[in-house]
């Protein structure tokens, strides 16, 4: 017999609270995109969410160069975009001659004449050297009696009031022209203790004076403004210099040089003066800096920090286009085609992102057809010509339109779904393309698998292709290649319930009905073609999938076939055009 769960009382309805060991699937979010490449600021080498174009550059600035970053992540937004991931790249390390991206920097004095406090810039970049610093000694902001004396070798004190000090607080003693500094560790009533005895005796009839000893710091740029008050030497102090700057300023990081000067001489005189020696080194950065490599879990760098962030499944990097004309470390196009290929490799490793692939020629639509020849992937895209948008000197620039197609992506997928073909679909903020195409050409191209931009009378410029690189007809189309990945990572998320179960035929049978229930929500939404669930996609999860060699090696293995919607590319007209029969006696 059954025993209850829930203590039975009068008749009525009871709830009864139980673990769930598993979770509904859900697709979760799709159309977000990572972006690589150059930027004025900003943290390097992490990704960083971004959700607005604001954002954007009050994070990353705007570099004076038009790199095609700016404006590639200004189109994301404008065309759809809700939220992306942006990766900061720069040259960091110089084999041989030229500049390198070094933060700005600057040194405060102590009393002493020694280096007690570095100042940097919050990011590499010629910016931080536009950072103005001002730095000087606090007026006591409180100043008390000492109502008992002390003699030297004590360790405690009782004041008038200890209202305004802290723990961690230095405090300066004052009798008659007699000092001493100690550092407060606690706080009783109105008593306070040092963290070492006092080396003065003070009498309380002198009378003798307590202060706290703080400093503040102002940085200054043209567009922002940071004041740090009540700043602290001791390390203890909940105001201590260091904390309290690093944790809140955007503009400056600041480090203690542990100066070998007593107090109070450690403490920094007055300063003002500007940073310096910040380098952007944007004209040395190479094809290594953009792949980057996995050095430890918690030291990435390039592309290779993407790996760890799972919500992306775009991936766009215009900016490789800016460093194949302006960068010295860019000697060929070769250089592009290894960093595509590692764009390709790192999708293709992971499986739940694409990236999108912009041509190094403008224009030509040869050389684009040449360069499409080189790749061979269902994980990339490619779109072609390069678009013209408003510049910000008044003219126009053109840029390449990986940027603009992701948030169209982001678009098709927030209005329609993931299966959704990202393409007729008009891009918002282009004025031109760098060229015309024919529609024979357009044709042909799309048949090589490179989507088209082209521009409509009374339609606008759209996105006139949906293809993937990949010679699998099977694989073709980019929403089928990521409707596959976005199911993939959403049981890679979903799933991880099962891992440690028991791998018994009642846990094929929670993962079968599971992963069943979702893709039939998929399946009523559009995504799968198919006349009844059983025709568009099927779930196999038993003995013959499992054998005992795969459940004594740990593993649970699901067999899970779908059938993605293709978009209609073609649209066939069939036109009958019938003659009326002349009758008799009819005149023609």
């Amino acid at each position: 017999m059954r025993t209850p769960l829930v203590e039975i009382k009068p008749p009525g309805i009871y709830s009864e609270t139980g673990d769930r060991k598993y979770t509904p699937i859900n697709l979760g979010k799709t159309g977000v995109c990572g972006f690589i490449g150059l930027t004025e600021k900003g943290p390097s080498n992490r990704p960083v969410p971004i959700a607005s174009f604001q954002q954007f550059r009050e994070i990353f600035g705007y570099l004076p160069y038009e790199s095609y970053l700016d404006r590639s992540v200004e189109g994301f937004f404008k065309n759809g975009g809700r939220e992306c991931y942006i990766l900061r790249v720069a040259h960091f390390f110089e084999r041989g001659r030229g500049e390198v991206a070094k933060k700005a920097t600057a040194r405060a004095q102590d009393r002493g004449g020694k280096s007690t406090i570095q100042f940097s810039a919050t990011s590499e970049g010629i910016w931080g050297n536009n950072v103005k610093l001002y730095m000087r000694q606090q007026a006591p902001k409180v100043q008390t009696l000492l109502t008992l004396d002390i003699r030297e070798g004590d360790t405690e004190a009782t004041l008038k009031s200890t209202h305004g000090f802290k723990r961690g607080s230095i405090i300066k003693f004052s009798e008659n022209g007699k000092a001493s500094y100690r550092t407060i560790y606690n706080l009783s009533g109105k008593t306070v203790f040092f963290t070492e005895p006092i080396d003065a005796g003070f009498s309380s009839s002198a009378p003798t004076y307590i202060e706290p000893l703080e400093f503040e710091v102002t940085a200054v740029t043209p567009d922002r403004k940071e004041v740090f008050k009540d700043l602290s030497m001791a390390p203890g102090s909940n105001n201590y210099f260091e904390r309290v700057i690093n944790q809140n300023s955007r503009l400056i990081n600041a480090f203690n040089l542990n100066s070998d000067s007593p107090l109070p001489d450690n403490y920094p005189v007055d300063f003002e003066g500007l940073l310096s020696g910040g380098a952007d080194g944007l004209f040395n950065v190479s094809p290594d800096d953009f792949i980057g490599m996995s050095l430890s879990p918690e030291d990435r760098y390039g592309l290779a920090a993407f790996e760890t962030i799972d919500g992306i499944d775009v991936i766009a990097c215009p900016d490789l286009m800016w460093c194949m004309r302006n960068s010295r470390n860019f000697a060929t196009k070769k250089d592009v085609e290894v960093v595509q290929h590692a764009l390709i490799d790192h999708c293709e490793k992971l499986k739940n992102r694409v990236v999108l692939l912009d041509f190094p020629d403008p224009s030509d639509p040869v050389a684009a057809l040449q360069w499409r020849l080189l790749f061979d992937s269902s994980y990339a895209a490619f779109y072609f010509p390069w678009i013209a948008v408003d510049s910000k000197n008044g003219g126009r620039i053109e840029i390449p339109p990986s940027g603009f197609a992701a948030g169209i992506m982001a678009r098709c997928d927030e209005t329609y779904g993931v299966h959704k073909a990202p393409a007729n679909e008009i891009m918002e903020g282009v004025v031109d393309m760098s060229s015309e195409i024919k529609d024979e050409d357009i044709g042909y191209m799309n048949g090589e698998g490179i989507n088209c931009i082209k521009s409509f009378p009374s339609r606008g410029i759209r996105i006139w292709g949906a293809r993937t690189t990949s010679s699998d007809p099977q694989l073709r189309f980019v929403n089928v290649r990521r409707v596959i990945s976005s199911i993939i990572r959403a049981l890679e998320t979903n799933m991880q319930w099962v891992v440690f179960e028991p791998n018994s035929p009642r846990l094929w049978k929670s993962v079968t009905r599971n992963i069943t229930f979702f893709l039939n929500d998929l399946y009523k939404k559009g995504f799968f073609k198919g006349g009844t669930p059983e025709e568009a996609f099927f779930v196999k999860c038993d003995e013959e999938t499992n054998p005992p060699e795969a459940r004594d090696a740990g593993q649970l293995i699901v067999e899970i076939g779908v059938s993605p919607v293709r978009p209609a590319e073609f649209i066939v007209f069939r036109l009958q055009e019938q003659m009326e029969e002349a009758g008799l006696g009819t005149e023609v």
